[in-house]
């Protein structure tokens, strides 16, 4: 069982500049909104991961999660519809998820630079 994922540079400065602009608790917070933004897409992602093309920062399952994990694996099996190993669980699909949904969720957010229309954006 895996326990931490690291991310890339280019996630790393995102999460950071989104966590500033959403005035949110931390990284990890924007991480999970980045997992449901980019479960909003009905594309599978790529979940291949490779530790060694990772340069961001280590994070913990936990620290991602908390409490919710169970909860996020059953959405990432929804979206693609059938059962995930807990190998391509974490931090594979997890990754990927990231990944996507920070894409995503970075291009609302140079796209309305404003915060009360990037939330309206994220609730709906």
């Amino acid at each position: 069982m895996n326990l931490r994922l690291k991310t890339s540079l280019d996630v790393e400065t995102k999460l950071n500049e989104l966590q500033s602009f959403l005035q949110v608790s931390s990284r990890a917070a924007v991480m999970r909104l980045a997992i449901g933004y980019s479960l909003r897409i009905k594309e599978t992602v790529d979940f291949s991961y490779n530790v060694k093309n990772q340069h961001g920062n280590d994070y913990n399952r936990f620290t991602i999660f908390g409490n919710d994990e169970l909860l996020y694996k059953v959405m990432m099996e929804e979206h693609i519809r059938s059962h995930i190993e807990d190998d391509d669980f974490f931090p594979g699909y997890t990754n990927a998820h990231i990944e996507r949904g920070i894409k995503e969720l970075y291009a609302d957010y140079k796209l309305y630079m404003n915060r009360e229309k990037l939330l309206k954006k994220i609730l709906s």
